[in-house]
């Protein structure tokens, strides 16, 4: 499968819609290699979906009021590489808007993301994540 710019954003519509379930079950791939980069609560890299979601996801919902939305502004496409800037919406129950600004750059294979390296602001995450 040839990778194109249009698959992408199909890809990242459901993260558009707040399906960030949808998301990881339909495009990424079980042994995904998901590295967060910077020094904040979140950041390492992750071996597998099921790792990401346990150590990353749940602890981001859990600081969330309602769903996590993106706003995609580029998308670029290099090969089976896609690099996506966007834009996080949501409120954490701390009360404070969660508006962060996100690039990921996501290599495919076969459709599903077999690697992700993660770039975003440290600072509100830290601020966010709920212990």
């Amino acid at each position: 499968m040839r990778l194109t710019k249009k698959y992408v954003a199909e890809v990242f519509s459901l993260l558009e819609k707040g399906d960030l379930d949808g998301y990881f079950e339909r495009y990424v791939d079980p042994d995904v290699k998901w590295t967060i980069t910077g020094s904040n609560v979140l950041s390492g890299t992750y071996t597998s979906r099921k790792d990401f979601i346990d150590k990353v996801i749940v602890k981001l919902k859990a600081s969330l009021s309602g769903d996590i939305r993106m706003i995609i502004h580029q998308i670029y496409v290099d090969g089976n590489t896609a690099i996506v800037e966007m834009e996080a919406v949501a409120t954490a129950k701390k009360g404070h808007p969660y508006n962060n600004q996100y690039v990921w750059i996501q290599t495919f294979r076969d459709g599903k993301v077999i690697t992700s390296r993660v770039y975003y602001d440290d600072v509100l995450v830290n601020r966010t994540i709920t212990y």
